[in-house]
């Protein structure tokens, strides 16, 4: 799930709507802080390899 929503993430504005977005489906689920963890991982990762890409211009 966290690869879906994040691969074509790009800034940390656009991870931390990503991540409100599923905070408010599932908040009530014992493990949401892993997903949330998970998330922000997937996040920042699509985010470091985004800015690898521009970098060559």
């Amino acid at each position: 799930m966290t690869n879906s929503l994040t691969k074509n993430c790009t800034s940390p504005e656009q991870l931390e709507k990503i991540i409100k977005g599923q905070e408010r489906k599932f908040r009530w689920r014992d493990d949401w802080p892993t997903m949330e963890a998970a998330l922000q991982a997937a996040g920042t990762a699509a985010i470091a390899a985004h800015e690898a890409q521009k970098k060559p211009d």
